[in-house]
């Protein structure tokens, strides 16, 4: 939240409230299931009135971009809309194996992302993705696998910071999209995937040269790296399901 600027006076003050966090969101400074902070902190943040921050947050969860929970506080919303996120989990619920669709279609958007991150990631970007690389690889290498719950999640925030890194907003907002479809697929294929050995430190190991790559500025590599990644996933996904259809 620190990109948060006091509201100017001389306008409706809650639209540009709405204006700021949307523009965080949209643009991947606000990430799905991130908590904004408490109606007081963020009313200090912006020097504005807790009416008006409220009015703000209303409008903001009537467009569906944040959830106003109960004691929860204010949680920010996937942007890919309930009526084309159901039908691909439906897909994957009745076929599992459609889950290696979905990461034909990262094949070829993730991979373009890590190439264009490379060639204009700046410095700020690339301190951004090797931190969150950084505290991946602490985690693994505290006994954890890369596909528990929380080294997963640095996994996604690191792909989300090279996609903020290709400073291609319209990229950024469709990889983060296509991600969101993948949500409910990402438990199913850590589950199947846990059991292979030395799959985490092999997940690690390619993860860490992409990250690699793109701090390098080596574009091509990038790429490559990425849908060897990919292809390794998925070629063992796919080696898991026959294995599960076969028993």
């Amino acid at each position: 939240m620190k990109n948060l600027v006091p509201i100017e006076k001389n306008v409706k003050i809650s639209q540009k409230i709405v204006e700021q966090i949307k523009d965080m969101i949209l643009s991947g400074g606000l990430q799905p299931g991130d908590r904004l902070p408490k109606e007081q902190d963020l009313s200090e943040m912006l020097g504005v009135s807790r009416p008006t921050l409220r009015e703000a947050l209303t409008v903001l969860e009537t467009i569906g971009l944040i959830e106003v929970r109960p004691r929860e506080g204010s949680i920010v919303k996937s942007v890919v809309h309930q009526s084309i996120r159901e039908p691909i989990q439906d897909m994957i619920d009745v076929d599992p194996s459609k889950v290696l669709e979905l990461f034909e279609v990262r094949v070829k958007i993730d991979s373009e992302g890590a190439a264009l991150a490379a060639e204009r990631a700046t410095e700020s970007d690339l301190k951004t993705i090797k931190n969150y690389a950084d505290q991946l690889e602490q985690q693994v290498r505290g006994k954890k696998s890369i596909l528990e719950v929380e080294p997963g999640n640095l996994y996604q925030k690191t792909f989300f910071a090279i996609a903020d890194a290709t400073h291609n907003s319209v990229y950024a907002h469709y990889m983060k999209s296509v991600w969101t479809l993948m949500e409910g697929a990402f438990p199913w294929g850590r589950q199947k995937l846990k059991n292979v050995p030395n799959i985490s430190k092999k997940l690690l190991q390619q993860y860490r040269q992409i990250v690699d790559l793109i701090a390098e500025g080596e574009p091509n590599r990038a790429r490559k790296a990425v849908i060897r990644h990919l292809d390794f996933v998925g070629e063992k996904l796919r080696e898991v399901i026959a294995s599960t259809e076969e028993g």
